[in-house]
């Protein structure tokens, strides 16, 4: 199985013309959330050998929100990250200057859960109940959008600042009637249910008219452009590792347990499902795994700025480049 991963990924780093490099350049990359099915594409990429082969020693962090990963990669404490569109432009409005260096969620992937115990039956219900947040998670910046085109008075939503890890256990205890996440975390919600025996219902906001970029590997103003080489080779040895992982979804997994033991094959299999579905488009089946369009772009800034106000005029090319990253496709 291994060696089958290495052949595949020869044949990817010559198609997109990966630098080899001598000497191992340490990098790290801090995650928007602890480590889960989304995360499939650099785990890969380091199980596999693609960033051993381009000259990097990569470390995996585990991410404390879309907020948290922005400044740290702002701030160089990170190499790169990985973080939601919406958080780059409200950083980028904040003097935190980071780009999208390609997409991974390339569909709105945000949502609201609840119980439906507590009477929730459509988003105007929300109004007056509780709702679990964490400080610095990207759907706090996206709600207001959801809110208007729901109809829902926002200001009346009761907010509870948790931590991300306790929002789901805290739902199915009844400690709070709703939470927001990705959808992506759908598998986590189903299982905590089942062992809660809780029922749960959920409001996509792609529902309601909400449609922007989601997470994506994002980078500093200032890395790119000092070592615009790095940039380069750790995007594409990424999303050769995503396309490895369209590929061969098994040993995606199997790489995946091998580094972080204490998940659930089982479940991370459940998140990729829901991941390969918001990577694998239309657009990135013409263009490849990754690629943004300026026009999307802008309705996503537009977006924001329509709902939520910003201090500068923030423009496409202000959150995302193309500069860096080659065309990268799922190979059987």
């Amino acid at each position: 199985m291994f060696a089958s991963i290495l052949k595949r990924f020869c044949a990817i780093a010559l198609a997109t013309s990966i630098p080899w490099a001598v000497a191992a350049e340490p990098v790290t990359l801090t995650l928007n959330f602890t480590p889960y099915g989304l995360h499939f594409g650099p785990v890969m990429a380091k199980a596999a050998g693609l960033y051993d082969k381009a000259g990097m020693e990569v470390e995996i962090l585990r991410g404390y929100g879309s907020g948290e990963s922005v400044k740290r990669a702002a701030a160089g404490t990170t190499t790169f990250a990985m973080a939601d569109a919406a958080s780059v432009v409200f950083g980028r409005d904040k003097g935190l200057n980071t780009k999208q260096i390609a997409t991974i969620l390339d569909k709105s992937s945000d949502a609201v859960y609840y119980r439906k115990a507590s009477g929730i039956k459509s988003p105007k219900d929300l109004e007056g109940r509780s709702m679990g947040a964490a400080t610095a998670e990207s759907h706090l910046m996206l709600f207001p959008v959801f809110a208007k085109k729901a109809g829902i008075d926002a200001s009346k939503v009761q907010w509870v600042t948790m931590t991300s890890p306790a929002k789901i256990p805290s739902l199915m205890a009844g400690k709070i009637d709703a939470m927001m996440t990705f959808v992506t975390e759908e598998p986590n919600i189903v299982s905590a249910g089942t062992k809660a025996n809780a029922e749960w219902g959920r409001f996509l906001f792609a529902d309601y008219g909400v449609e922007n970029y989601s997470i994506g590997l994002i980078a500093s103003d200032a890395l790119m452009k000092s070592n615009p080489a790095l940039v380069k080779k750790f995007v594409n040895a990424t999303m050769a590792g995503y396309a490895l992982a369209v590929a061969d979804p098994e040993a995606a997994a199997d790489a995946f347990i091998k580094a972080f033991p204490e998940s659930s094959r089982e479940l991370v299999l459940a998140q990729w499902k829901i991941v390969a579905g918001q990577l694998v488009t239309d657009t990135a089946k013409q263009k490849g795994l990754g690629y943004m369009t300026e026009q999307k772009m802008a309705s996503t800034i537009d977006m924001i700025k329509a709902n939520s106000k910003l201090e500068n005029n923030i423009q496409p090319k202000d959150v995302y480049t193309m500069e860096f990253l080659e065309p990268q496709f799922p190979r059987k």
